[in-house]
């Protein structure tokens, strides 16, 4: 099989709706690589939903091998100290479990999360889900752990052949942060998470990536011929 086609398990908010919503707000772009980052209020929380967009000129397959390199998330995710498989529970679905750093005083946080790749096979969308699982693993003294954290990635072919990447989470961040920095947070984190993963793509590790699972482009649609006649006498 070509393609990768699992079945998804159960989000707070459909996977296929990552790129939608209203009431967002534009708070930051970059105009030098099209990249502009929304947030936008989420009842009951004191931490908004964060939206990042982009297009890039990358294909599908590298951007999927970049997500699935777990031991490269530290040198492009924004923050991130750790992150390391907990647990493989099928094809590109594992637990995870990270750990991300605050400036001091604020407490570093950590978070056991799962996440699954799948690629659409009609129309080659690939989506990464993350959603939280707090009670995974102990809680470790060292740091506040993440209640909630919901979201992912979205990679979609554009007709020019490029991808329009959406990131977008929200978070509960567990104990208090000053408001300085969660609203620092919605914005930095897609701005220069985003911004890393553009130079991550250049490396030939993932430019020329290859790999059997993750398709490209469609496959050519091959017309049937017609059968002409046979013009040898009929006995």
């Amino acid at each position: 099989m070509r393609y990768l086609f699992v079945v998804f398990f159960t989000l707070f908010f459909s996977v296929s709706s990552l790129a939608e919503g209203n009431d967002w707000e534009l708070e930051k772009e970059d105009e030098d690589i099209g990249l502009k980052i929304y947030t936008r209020s989420v009842e009951g929380s004191n931490l908004k939903e964060f939206k990042g967009e982009m297009n890039v000129n990358a294909r599908l397959t590298s951007l999927a091998t970049l997500l699935l390199d777990n031991k490269a998330a530290p040198k492009w995710m924004h923050n991130c100290e750790k992150f390391e498989v907990v647990e493989n529970l099928g094809f590109n679905d594992s637990i995870f479990y990270l750990i991300n750093s605050a400036p001091w005083p604020v407490s570093d946080r950590d978070a056991v999360f799962q996440s699954a790749l799948v690629q659409d096979p009609e129309t080659l969308t690939i989506t990464a889900s993350v959603e939280s699982m707090p009670d995974r693993l102990p809680l470790d003294d060292d740091y506040i752990r993440i209640p909630t954290m919901k979201g992912g990635w979205t990679f979609s072919l554009n007709e020019d052949n490029t991808v329009k990447v959406v990131y977008q989470v929200h978070a509960e961040p567990g104990g208090s942060l000053p408001s300085w920095l969660a609203n620092a947070v919605v914005v930095d984190t897609p701005y220069h998470t985003m911004n890393n993963m553009l130079k991550m793509l250049k490396k030939d590790k993932y430019a020329n990536a290859s790999a059997d699972f993750i398709l490209d482009e469609k496959p050519a649609q091959v017309e049937a011929q017609p059968v002409e006649a046979s013009e040898a006498p009929v006995e």
